[in-house]
């Protein structure tokens, strides 16, 4: 606290400011179970923690942004370690953070056991359990880059038995699915937006048979495409797990074609958890 009180580079005065600003308290050792960010990185302690758990990992965690704590629970996943991950639903569909559908689709589709909040309000909390390091790891610190490194967080790793206790307490209630639990629910990956296409424009004659480009938006929450293009009206598969972005535009570059042809095409937009969303077909001539 006093360290960043005394920092007059990150922090300005708001009101009733003593000046010269001094120290006030003592200084003394820091715990080793504590980690202050941005004096030392989240996710270079937190992870490695992630990838010696043995047992089982329960998670509540507020935004997830950032791929290093979610490659973490990926890869205990694919180890064999069960991992169970609460989420807060309102930052999925929204399009002023793409990053976190993106994240949370990864998960799922890694293999990931997922519920929501369902009450009122928002699932503020950040906790991990390691139950095979009988370790918590709670605090101020979400999986967003800025929580790992520049943000002033704190966040505290133990292993004291009793404070692991009651956030297992916290998790396993909110966890509990059965009839009557107002607090979660089930997580269900929702499609991709459809693509919406710009070139070549529809039933335009007069195309180039080289250089020529498949051109979509892919909306908010595609990450992958598929492309069917060919000569009839059901164009065949030609391209799987085409990278896109969300909110960019996509170009597909075409194989050279033959003049005097008509070309048909469509686009199927796909989110990191491959829930998909098909655009219509498109024609063209050469």
């Amino acid at each position: 606290m006093d360290d960043a009180w005394m920092d007059t580079t990150l922090f300005t005065d708001y009101a009733n400011i003593r000046t010269p600003l001094v120290r006030e308290n003592g200084t003394f050792p820091i715990s080793p179970d504590l980690l202050f960010v941005p004096w030392e990185n989240f996710a270079k302690r937190a992870v490695p923690r992630y990838d010696a758990e043995t047992l089982r990992i329960d998670v509540i965690m507020y935004k997830i942004t950032e791929a290093s704590h979610a490659d973490g629970m990926i890869r205990a996943v694919k180890r064999g370690v069960p991992v169970r991950l609460i989420v807060e639903p309102s930052w999925y569909r929204d399009k002023s953070n793409v990053w976190q559908a993106y994240q949370v689709d990864r998960l799922y589709a890694a293999g990931v056991q997922i519920r929501q909040r369902a009450h009122l309000g928002f699932t503020h909390q950040k906790t991990v359990l390691l139950y095979g390091q009988a370790m918590s790891i709670f605090g101020s610190s979400n999986w967003t880059s800025e929580s790992n490194k520049s943000q002033h967080e704190h966040n505290h790793f133990t292993t004291k038995s009793w404070i692991l206790s009651w956030p297992k307490a916290n998790f396993d209630r909110k966890w509990k699915n059965s009839t009557g639990n107002v607090e979660t629910t089930a997580f269900v990956p929702k499609p991709p937006d459809v693509p919406v296409y710009s070139a070549p424009a529809n039933v335009s004659g007069g195309q180039p048979i080289t250089g020529l480009y498949l051109v979509w938006k892919p909306g908010a929450w595609a990450w992958k495409a598929d492309v069917y293009f060919g000569t009839t009206p059901d164009p065949p598969f030609l391209a799987a797990n085409v990278s896109v972005s969300a909110n960019t535009t996509k170009k597909y570059a075409l194989p050279t074609l033959t003049a005097g042809r008509t070309y048909y095409w469509k686009i199927v937009s796909k989110t990191m958890a491959n829930k998909t969303a098909t655009g219509p077909v498109w024609s063209f001539g050469t």
